[in-house]
């Protein structure tokens, strides 16, 4: 990494006689404060290689997937290694589901028929890794919060009223009795159209803990068919789908960290490593979840 310091010195209490060999000297100490710039070279080393897990299990009978790979350097614009060969179990009481690895790739997935079960906790257990200063064993424990069902989705004009959006609000019942964390995606025509961790909603309960959400928090946009170049655009007769999730506390504070770890904004402090549920501690990076899930839908029409 290359870093330029640039001083800008100021000259306080400097003689100048009038003669030349003060004006000399008064010509070499500008150049020197005015024009002085340095460059350090600073050696970045290669970071210890951690295991990378990205997982979650939910309320939806679906096959449900385990990702794990290796870190990479700051720097490395190459696809994660996946991490291969594993042996990769979920465990709840007495039941022990081993996963299957989608050959050659890392990802290690569910039975189809797998489901989780609100109020319970799940242990994820990962050994057979191959890491250089590695753990022989990882692991991670997630609990599923339950959320109440979605009474009903509305898709009106734009909050913002921008004539070529519209806006998703959703109509439930929030759960007085726990502390709600809520993770909402949503989907048109059965095809997902938030693709990233940053188009994802998230939401708690401290401004309607036990009350009913009637709509006030618009939770996506989306674009009106007549809106030019935009592949995320609705048209009359398209189903929309609305999925909300019950996430645990701490997902949603490791969700903060990576965004601002990815934020822009000067004031929010240097970048840090996210927080992780991943043990042991050091040896390993990402999170391993358990939510449940609700979904709703709506077909939409202009008249509305």
């Amino acid at each position: 990494m290359k870093i330029t310091h640039n001083f800008d010195g100021q000259l306080q209490s400097l003689p100048f006689r009038g003669d030349l060999e003060g004006l000399l000297l008064f010509i070499l100490c500008l150049f020197f404060f005015t024009s002085c710039v340095e460059d350090i070279v600073l050696p970045i080393q290669n970071g210890q290689k951690l295991l990378v897990v990205e997982g979650s299990l939910t309320t939806d009978t679906m096959a449900h997937q385990i990702k794990l790979s290796l870190s990479s350097d700051f720097y490395n614009q190459e696809p994660p290694i996946p991490v291969t060969r594993a042996t990769v179990t979920i465990t709840e009481g007495n039941n022990v589901w081993t996963l299957t690895e989608i050959p050659n790739t890392g990802i290690y997935k569910t039975a189809p028929d797998f489901f989780a079960v609100p109020y319970k906790t799940y242990r994820l257990d990962i050994t057979n890794v191959d890491i250089a200063d590695g753990a022989a064993h990882y692991w991670a424990e997630s609990s599923c919060y339950p959320i109440n069902p979605i009474d009903s989705i509305q898709i009106a004009k734009h909050f913002r009223n921008d004539k070529d959006r519209l806006t998703i609000y959703i109509f439930m019942k929030d759960d007085g009795d726990i502390e709600n964390f809520y993770m909402g995606t949503f989907s048109v025509n059965d095809k997902l159209m938030t693709d990233s961790i940053n188009q994802y909603f998230f939401m708690d309960d401290a401004f309607f803990n036990g009350n009913y959400i009637d709509g006030r928090f618009p939770i996506f946009s989306i674009y009106k068919a007549n809106a030019v170049n935009n592949e995320k655009v609705l048209k009359d007769g398209d189903k929309v789908t609305v999925h909300a999730y019950g996430i645990p506390k701490d997902y949603y504070y490791f969700i903060g960290d990576l965004r601002s770890a990815g934020s822009s904004n000067p004031f929010m402090g240097p970048p840090a490593n996210p927080r992780t549920n991943i043990y042991p501690k050091g040896k390993a990076c990402g999170y391993f979840y358990v939510a449940s899930v609700q979904h709703k839908d709506r077909v939409y029409y202009t008249e509305e």
